[in-house]
């Protein structure tokens, strides 16, 4: 099987050496666990490995997203986005669901995409009365353009449930969730591979650090 390396250091492990060429994998979490970090990362690393990438947002500014990367000290990735390795699709979240649809398959096609983040999907169906139908036309729309896509969405406060729509954790491939762990004065984060269809996976937590060059995983410690 043909692996795309996550670009996220210590997560390939996990998940037997990268994601499964084709699968699209989604990213939940709360505010503030790094869902949109671990999406421009997975792109920007992407890219530098010869993956053209297409990051296709309904929440963030292209603008305020090459700013975060830059914290990260990625000064490359606006070169990347000029050179068309990276390109950035804004998508007002009120556009009806098949343009945003043709509008994304337009740009794979002229970019040659290889890699696409969704970011987010939870903003894009509020659009939308029909959100199960929504959900499982589009995951299954982009895995007919064989592109390995992260999916990113909000998972509700203070709940069990994984993700809001309750479905597209069963449509995606694999699900990765992000945690905040608020202990003595301290906010933790951790990364848990749920599932990843075809492949074995590490399940449980690790710890998921913000470090100057990005996210970074690690074995997980117990939190005091």
């Amino acid at each position: 099987m043909e692996r795309i390396r996550s670009g996220i250091k210590g997560l390939d492990p996990l998940v037997g050496g990268g994601f499964p060429k084709g699968h699209s994998v989604l990213v939940c979490g709360a505010p503030g666990t790094g869902k949109t970090i671990f999406g421009l990362q997975y792109l920007y690393q992407g890219a530098k490995m010869g993956e053209p990438g297409l990051y296709v947002s309904v929440e963030e500014h292209p603008r305020k997203l090459m700013m975060y990367g830059k914290e990260f000290g990625w000064k490359d990735l606006e070169q990347l986005n000029s050179d068309g390795k990276i390109e950035f699709l804004r998508v007002p979240p009120t556009e009806r669901k098949f343009d945003i649809v043709e509008k994304v398959k337009e740009r794979v096609a002229a970019t040659g995409a290889k890699r696409m983040v969704i970011d987010s999907l939870s903003a894009i169906y509020l659009a939308f009365e029909d959100i199960t139908q929504f959900v499982y036309y589009f995951v299954n729309f982009l895995d007919e353009l064989e592109v390995t896509s992260v999916f990113i969405t909000d998972s509700p406060p203070g709940e069990e449930k994984l993700t809001k729509d309750g479905v597209s954790e069963f449509v995606c491939d694999g699900v990765i969730q992000l945690q905040l762990h608020d202990v003595s004065k301290t906010i933790n984060r951790t990364i848990s591979v749920k599932k990843m269809r075809g492949t074995q996976i590490i399940p449980g937590m690790n710890t998921l650090k913000f470090t100057k060059t990005g996210l970074e995983v690690e074995e997980f410690k117990a939190f005091y």
